[in-house]
């Protein structure tokens, strides 16, 4: 068994979304004052690519969580299992590696250059050879789509009186269901050459994550004739513009042949829900074609079921979330590959501050003293990972220059502390060892997605610790907890992890308010201050400048206690001996170099 280990410092900034995307940061050393004007070169060691293709070759994936959509970018369909699929079928036109280094896709784009600063300006000239894989045209109306999508211009729906319409919850209902508009929204216009090929979009202002921008897109071609609209590029009546919009927001769901069209390397030519998912190389692919004939996605949840699905040869590559009983028997398989990354995912809870309780900061602020996070990551984590450590910032990394620690009182368990809070806002101990306020008894639900070992027994050392603290925590499990739940709020206290892009500004869906672009704050979190933040940091071209603006963000955060991190992810990548070109890649998962592997 080869075995190796690879620890990422990036040189960029780097910041965290649910889903890794194509997407990307400005590309400058700290100190830079001035935009990089185009994509920068490929500078990064990827994987071999001479082999030959094997027509009839298939790798097989052990998928842990399963594909649901097509639309990454919708709030409720963003999910890491969709990247690992989507990586192969949605284009971008611009290209990023494991370490952030970026490259115009030449594929997609002949070329991506910022054409003026005032007003900031980015030419896309598009490759008059990409089309999607019914044949269409990969051209500007799909850049257009991305931005009235996640513009957040189109507004609030309204019914036929005028009246904006509202949810259950008497929230107004917008009319796309984008996960963020980060970028998207200081963008003026975005027009079209005759042929399409040529895309300007002119912004109000310097957007310094700007190669971020008008990765994964969807094919305008399909929404207009799945949604009846001929022309989405065109001034709509509202009735024609919500046909536009619902398609985009659930029409993706699940897979139809003839809505899943690829602008990659691979189609998907089957699904079948609760057992696999497979790609094919797509015909009407112009680019190299992929070196497998078929990439299948094998469903195998249970991560303790991965090593011997592996051995048994069911499954080429897994990447499960390593505890030290998985990696030993790894280490036993014979001609396993075996790779190691400190990348750049965290574990964290999210405090839902609808909850009665956790409303009240100084019940989020007990949560944070009486969970024993080093015993966490020392009992969790340090098995496999000797260097891991509690993180105490939710922005970088400790591999990061920028790293800072925010935690302050409650960078260490405090049971007193923890007592003392819930006292001062008028909770009493109750015989039963634990408080309540109100006749109400301060107990919480730790939401997960199952089955996950490791999860649940990061639940299990919090309600051990926090009773101590008199605050009962109880297990909260569901298959389809990342899936439905934790879009829709449903939880006290969630545990999951984000998953890193290589954009600061992704942050922004995570903590700006759900109406200024945080299709991601589920945990219903309002800071005034922070919106201003993040409105300064994303003109800022100098990184050192941006990074400390970040920082602020974060101890913010840790002053207001919404979220909770606990530990950055030593990711794990197996495969067998048989197949070649696996690479890690920390943003974009596995699966980001797919089309060069070889068996």
């Amino acid at each position: 068994m080869k075995k190796t280990r690879k620890r990422v410092v990036l040189a960029c900034a780097v910041g965290f979304s649910l889903v890794a995307a194509a997407c990307g940061d400005d590309g400058g050393s700290s100190g830079d004052t001035t935009a990089d004007t185009t994509a920068t070169a490929d500078t990064t060691a990827t994987a071999d690519t001479t082999a030959a293709a094997v027509e009839d070759a298939t790798v097989v994936y052990a998928a842990e969580q399963e594909y649901t959509s097509y639309n990454n970018g919708a709030a409720d369909q963003g999910l890491f299992a969709n990247t690992l699929v989507l990586n192969q079928l949605l284009p971008g036109p611009i290209f990023f590696n494991p370490d952030a280094t970026n490259k115009t896709y030449e594929p997609i784009a002949s070329s991506v250059t910022v054409t003026s600063e005032d007003p900031f300006t980015v030419e896309y000239v598009l490759n008059p050879a990409a089309v999607w894989s019914d044949g269409e045209a990969i051209d500007c109306d799909d850049f257009v789509l991305a931005w009235r999508s996640s513009n957040g211009k189109d507004g609030n729906r309204k019914d036929e009186a005028g009246a904006e319409l509202k949810d259950e919850e008497g929230n107004p209902v917008p009319v796309w269901n984008t996960a963020s508009t980060t970028g998207y929204e200081l963008v003026d216009s975005v027009t079209c050459s005759e042929d399409g090929k040529t895309v300007t979009s002119v912004y109000s202002k310097i957007f310094a994550d700007w190669k971020t921008m008008f990765g994964g897109l969807l094919p305008a071609h399909v929404v207009e004739r799945e949604s009846g609209v001929a022309d989405l590029t065109a001034e709509l009546s509202d009735a024609d513009l919500y046909k536009v919009a619902d398609f985009w927001n659930t029409g993706f769901v699940g897979f139809k042949p003839e809505v899943a069209v690829s602008g990659g390397p691979y189609v998907i030519t089957e699904f079948t829900t609760g057992q696999s998912l497979t790609l094919e190389r797509n015909p009407k692919w112009w680019g190299e074609p992929g070196k497998v004939a078929k990439i299948i996605f094998q469903q195998v949840p249970d991560a303790t079921q991965q090593p011997a699905a592996l051995q048994n040869g069911e499954v080429d590559v897994i990447t499960p979330q390593p505890n030290v009983d998985l990696v030993e028997q790894i280490k036993g398989i014979e001609g396993v590959n075996l790779q190691f990354e400190a990348g750049t995912v965290f574990e964290h809870y999210d405090l839902n501050l609808k909850n009665e309780h956790l409303k009240s900061l100084k019940v989020r602020q007990a949560f944070a003293a009486c969970i024993d996070r080093e015993e966490i990551v020392t009992t969790l984590y340090r098995s496999v990972d000797p260097e891991a450590q509690v993180l105490n910032n939710r922005i970088f990394m400790p591999n990061s220059p920028f790293y800072k620690d925010g935690s302050g009182q409650f960078g260490k368990r405090d049971v007193a502390l923890a007592k003392s809070l819930l006292e001062e806002d008028g909770y009493k101990l109750g015989d039963d060892g634990f408080y309540a306020k109100g006749g109400k008894k301060l107990s919480l639900r730790l939401g997960r997605r199952d089955p996950n070992p490791r999860r649940q027994q990061t639940n299990e050392l919090a309600a051990a610790a926090c009773k101590e603290a008199g605050i009962e925590l109880t297990d909260d499990p569901a298959e389809d907890f990342n899936a439905v739940r934790l879009p829709a709020g449903d939880y006290d206290i969630a545990l999951f992890a984000w998953v890193a892009t290589v954009a600061l500004a992704s942050n922004n869906s995570i903590y700006l308010p759900a109406e200024q672009g945080g299709g991601q704050n589920w945990n219903a979190y309002v800071n005034d201050k922070i919106v201003d933040l993040t409105n300064q940091a994303d003109s800022e071209l100098d990184e050192a400048k941006r990074a400390d603006l970040y920082n602020q963000l974060d101890q913010m955060i840790w002053d207001d206690m919404v979220t909770i991190p606990l530990t950055q992810w030593t990711e794990l990548y197996a495969n067998a001996g048989t197949v070649s070109g696996v690479v890690p890649n920390s943003f974009a998962g596995v699966t980001w170099n797919a089309e060069t592997w070889t068996k």
